[in-house]
């Protein structure tokens, strides 16, 4: 971990590379038709799982720093049209992403997301940022915790698909 003026920053920066890390480990196994295919009836495929990741760093860069992602990289990552999404802008993938494309994607909008991170002081992580949620129900929160929300929702969600692989039967070979 870097040593800088902002011993907060780098550490969250260093979690989020670790928590990464770690998600990729669990999810390195599998094909692409295992990624594409629901793993068990009712859910979502582990890959829409994955772009989700790259949906809320683009919407959590958005909220912290007001700048929108470029319509490409929202088409990638299949921004507000795979993962629980409503029924009229559900516009999955037709045919199974290869495998190097859900890593591309995710790696970018992490990289988008962390390099504006590196611009907030730690000085700043307790300022407070209001914005209008879902239903235009106006929220407010500090940085910091738009930040840890985002650790802390990968680490949900990476159990989610963990369990999924499990349930089926996507096992690692020995």
């Amino acid at each position: 971990m870097q040593n800088n003026s902002n011993p907060q920053i780098s550490l969250l920066k260093w979690m989020f590379e670790d928590i990464r890390k770690t998600t990729l480990e669990g999810v390195s196994h599998l094909t692409k038709e295992q990624l594409f295919t629901p793993p068990v009836e009712g859910e979502f495929p582990i890959g829409a799982y994955l772009m989700h990741f790259a949906e809320c760093d683009l919407g959590w860069l958005h909220t912290l720093s007001g700048k929108e992602a470029s319509d490409e990289i929202k088409k990638r990552s299949y921004y507000a049209a795979w993962f629980d999404t409503p029924k009229e802008d559900y516009n999955p993938p037709k045919e199974p992403l290869e495998v190097k494309e859900y890593i591309d994607v995710i790696t970018l909008t992490r990289k988008m997301f962390l390099d504006h991170v590196s611009t907030i002081k730690d000085s700043e992580l307790d300022d407070v940022i209001t914005w209008q949620g879902y239903n235009e129900q106006e929220r407010s929160a500090t940085k910091k915790w738009i930040i840890y929300h985002i650790l802390e929702h990968e680490a949900h969600t990476r159990g989610q698909m963990f369990m999924l692989i499990r349930k089926a039967g996507w096992k690692k070979s020995s």
